[in-house]
């Protein structure tokens, strides 16, 4: 995929989630390399020259998918953040160490990302150009709020530069296997969450 990150496609949701769907399925059972257009197509219900109106290929479905398993991730991130954490910013280094331990142990999101040139990878994730700048956004969301409200939160830089901070700390901590769980929980709050705060 050529395409500048967070490039909207003129398609409708609706008409990509049987085709991400019918790739995710494929890449897990034949892999990724071994997966061909046209076996998408058949999962999908469609012809291989009907899949190309609405994706340029395997890397772009490598991309699609990618985001649809940190959507997933977010929704389980959303749903397991307390509404009233009684220390915010334990609770945000809590949700920036929960959100690497999906991605380094989540076998999907594992092989999608090998399968993902390195630069582009990091693109996708980090920048704030990319889909991933919403859902990340609206993980940090309600705590940024919350810290706000209690006065522990900078002013002076904006939510969005927050939230790619928080992207690229992510991107930067996920392979990082040689830390041990203290050792990586003091560089979060120390380091990555300690620069959003008053």
């Amino acid at each position: 995929m050529n395409s500048p990150i967070g490039t909207r496609r003129p398609v409708a949701a609706e008409t990509l989630r049987p085709i991400v769907a019918a790739a995710r399925e494929c890449f897990a059972r034949i892999g990724v390399t071994r997966t061909r257009m046209d076996d998408v197509a058949t999962g999908a219900g469609m012809s291989r020259q009907a899949l190309y109106r609405y994706v340029s290929g395997r890397d772009d479905l490598v991309e699609l998918a990618i985001l649809e398993r940190c959507r997933e991730f977010a929704v389980e991130l959303i749903a397991g953040t307390p509404d009233d954490p009684s220390d915010v910013v334990e609770a945000l280094v809590d949700l920036c160490l929960r959100m690497v331990g999906l991605a380094r142990h989540d076998k999907e999101f594992g092989y999608l990302a090998e399968a993902t040139p390195r630069v582009r990878l990091n693109l996708l994730l980090a920048s704030a150009a990319s889909p991933m700048h919403g859902m990340v956004g609206g993980c940090f969301e309600p705590l940024f709020a919350q810290a706000e409200r209690e006065g522990v939160l900078r002013r002076d830089v904006t939510r969005r530069e927050m939230t790619e901070w928080m992207q690229g700390v992510l991107t930067v901590l996920t392979p990082r296997v040689d830390q041990d769980p203290s050792e990586q929980r003091r560089y979060v709050r120390e380091f990555a969450v300690r620069s959003l705060l008053a």
